[in-house]
């Protein structure tokens, strides 16, 4: 459920930066058709581009691969599942409420689409039709006249001058498929309900929609002063009454309308500034790919080691001021009361310490992670020589940052009680060549 609601963000995020963009760049331009295609492909692109992360590419270098964290500490194991769990529950809570209420969203969105096409053929089935050619005219009592694929609504109140323009603009919508437009820019907005530029988005393709069956009318030999005449008349005659799925004929839209029509033609050379928009959608998507990164653990050899590094095993007691003494838990398979008695491995060493004490690097390498990690809390990982790494876990704070080069005994980190811990110590794993390993069997000092 989390993923879906972080692909709705990110689709939604892609959508805005690009719609954004088309209403800066090309909303103002004569090019009808192609803005037409551009706000066409746009959710197409917005709904893509968070998938592009399946698209990688290769890169040179390896990562850490951080296993699950499943340390539990001996007599205290209730108190750590309890509060998971009780975590767990809160966030399941609210993640079905969340998830509730975009549902109840979407099927508001849904009902009122559905509820606006039953009123249309409502309306139809009360209406007196007729047919010319492939369009079938219905005259209703409507004030403003609006067209949904071959049926074209027309109002009984406009005299016939009117009326002759205003079907031929209609028949411009019916020819050009219009509709479907419409039609799966309102499917977009019963997923994407809860984005305030959808709305917007909607407009602009419906003011597209009316530029190119204008355009259309006056490539006859409709006067542009007649024409304009007309689209005055409406904006008197128009009411609150018109249906926003297919109601073409509103005020604020009329004089977006003939803002165009009387605009001077947009220079040809201005389609070069289409290529800024081409390319944000390019980098909106790039920005959700990965590099082809290898799977698995630091390779057996340090990287960039500095000279002077002593090539030998991570020997030192990884706390400072502390020894084996101050173990509390060591390595090995033990019996957890809250698995029936199961065995679990504990792949490493627990270190009682107050929050705050310095902890050293055991051996000569290079920092290769160090950064919060869950229930692992903060955790340094150091890479060293003949496929050696070293693990430091529940950390109150880092003094090394990552691709650092650490020598044996310097300080990288203080003890803390972060991650899945209930009490200031620090978690210590030694690794050899991708295998866990007693670090009591490595320790010398």
């Amino acid at each position: 459920m989390t993923s879906f609601f972080i692909y709705l963000a990110q689709s939604s995020l892609v959508f805005s930066c690009l719609y954004i963009l088309y209403v800066t760049v090309s909303s103002k331009v004569t090019f009808h058709q192609t803005n037409r295609f551009l706000l066409l492909i746009l959710p197409i692109v917005s709904l893509l581009a968070p998938l592009s992360y399946l698209l990688t590419f290769e890169a040179p270098s390896t990562i850490i691969q951080i296993p699950q964290f499943s340390e539990f500490i001996e007599n205290s194991e209730t108190v750590l599942v309890d509060t998971i769990e009780e975590t767990s529950t809160q966030t399941y809570n609210f993640k079905t409420i969340l998830f509730s209420l975009y549902l109840l969203g979407s099927s508001f969105v849904l009902l009122r689409t559905l509820h606006s096409l039953w009123l249309l053929f409502l309306l139809k089935k009360q209406s007196k039709v007729t047919f010319s050619n492939n369009f079938q005219l219905i005259h209703t009592n409507y004030t403003s006249t609006f067209s949904f694929f071959n049926w074209i609504f027309i109002s009984k109140h406009i005299n016939p001058t009117e009326n002759t323009l205003i079907i031929e603009h209609e028949k411009a919508h019916v020819k050009l498929k219009h509709s479907i437009d419409v039609l799966l820019a309102e499917t977009y907005i019963v997923f994407f309900w809860f984005n305030p530029l959808v709305y917007m988005y909607r407009k602009s393709l419906k003011s597209i929609h009316e530029y190119q069956a204008d355009s259309w009318v006056l490539n006859g030999t409709t006067k542009t002063s007649n024409y304009l005449a007309v689209l005055l008349q409406n904006i008197e005659k128009e009411t609150a009454t018109s249906n926003s799925l297919y109601s073409y004929f509103n005020q604020s839209v009329i004089k977006k309308r003939i803002d165009m029509i009387t605009k001077k033609p947009t220079a040809k050379v201005y389609k070069l500034t289409y290529s800024v928009f081409i390319m944000g959608a390019v980098s909106l998507c790039l920005a959700f790919t990965k590099p082809n990164t290898t799977e698995k653990l630091l390779p057996s050899t340090t990287p960039q080691l500095a000279k002077g590094f002593v090539l030998n095993p991570p020997t030192l007691f990884p706390v400072q001021g502390k020894s084996k003494k101050d173990i509390s838990s060591t390595y090995g398979k033990r019996r957890n009361p809250l698995k029936n008695g199961k065995k679990m491995m504990h792949n490493g060493i627990d270190i009682k310490a107050p929050i705050g004490t310095p902890v050293i690097a055991t051996a000569d390498g290079v920092i290769a992670k160090a950064a919060d990690q869950n229930k692992w809390g903060n955790l340094i990982v150091i890479e060293h020589s003949d496929g050696y790494q070293t693990w430091y876990a529940h950390l109150q704070k880092f003094n090394v940052t990552k691709n650092q080069s650490v020598k044996k005994g310097d300080v990288i980190g203080y003890v803390g009680n972060t991650g899945a811990s209930l009490g200031a110590h620090l978690h210590y794993e030694v690794h050899y060549k991708e295998v866990q390993v007693n670090p009591i069997n490595v320790i010398k000092k």
